[in-house]
């Protein structure tokens, strides 16, 4: 892992966008002030190839391509696209087959049988702070469908931050947190991210919170996102994947919204930015 060069990284990533093994092209940003919280829709076409719903199939460019373990729905076009192991080699590094960053990483459990729904474990924390060792890196995970997950064999990603609406989110200022349009629990680190014990049980109390919000028992799976960046912890519950056809991860929630096409946004403005976030979540009191 402390081998990897940011140059090398980027030149295997080219290299594999220009061979049709990452499917990445350009794109135009859009910001949007809703109500003090500030959200950018990331028009990719690229993305009109990716599947968005567990079970969707992929490409038929990719059919035949390897999976990545016996239990797994994901990919692997290239072995170029592994980089590393992380964490002794409970998780592989990779570059992310559908790429919104240059480039967008992927920690996915070695396990191919480990799900998406399953809460993040020590080792997936452990990983997890790793990847964020990366340059300008933030980690998000969609744990389960209703969270906007689109594949069931258990990842993380890694993209470039911060998350657009970061700050607002771990602000002192209680108006100003006021302004998401939904239910979160955070923790920031006073001195950064240290033992992975202590980052686990920060995220258990979390969510437990989610759990409550969401009334789900302990044995029940929890849709929800986390986002790690900096020294912060976010956790957000989830109720929905999607409000009509507008859609997001946690990446979405956090204000950085990656869609296919214009219409996309046009679905977003016409639904009510804030309503369809605080649909997807559970809604602030304050919205």
């Amino acid at each position: 892992m402390d081998a990897l060069q940011e140059d090398n990284i980027l030149a295997t990533f080219d290299k594999l966008v220009s061979e049709g093994s990452i499917i990445f092209g350009p794109h135009e940003t859009i910001k949007q002030d809703c109500a003090g919280y500030p959200l950018e829709f990331r028009i990719c076409p690229s993305l009109t190839k990716k599947p968005h719903v567990v079970g969707a199939t992929l490409d038929a460019s990719f059919d035949k391509s390897e999976k990545w373990g016996p239990g797994s729905d994901m990919y692997c076009t290239d072995s170029r696209l592994i980089l590393a192991k992380l964490n002794h080699g409970t998780h592989d590094l990779a570059l992310n087959l559908y790429s919104v960053d240059r480039p967008q990483f992927m920690a996915l459990t070695t396990d191919s049988y480990r799900r998406q729904y399953e809460p993040l474990d020590t080792a997936d924390f452990a990983a997890a702070l790793e990847m964020l060792r990366l340059k300008d890196v933030y980690v998000i995970y969609n744990c389960g469908e209703k969270a906007g997950c689109s594949r069931a064999h258990k990842h993380l990603q890694g993209l470039r931050g911060p998350p657009e609406a970061w700050d607002v989110f771990v602000s002192q200022d209680e108006e100003e947190r006021g302004k998401v349009p939904f239910r979160f629990f955070s923790h920031r680190f006073v001195d950064g991210f240290g033992a992975v014990d202590e980052l686990v049980g920060v995220y258990e109390g979390l969510l437990k919170s989610a759990r409550e919000v969401l009334g789900k028992g302990e044995s029940e799976a929890c849709p929800h996102n986390v986002v790690l960046w900096k020294d912060g912890i976010v956790v957000i519950p989830r109720r929905a994947a999607a409000v009509g056809k507008a859609s997001a991860n946690a990446a979405g929630m956090m204000g950085s919204n990656w869609v296919p096409d214009q219409q996309s946004v046009d679905e977003w403005t016409r639904l009510g930015c804030r309503h369809v976030l605080s649909e997807l979540g559970v809604p602030n009191a304050q919205t």
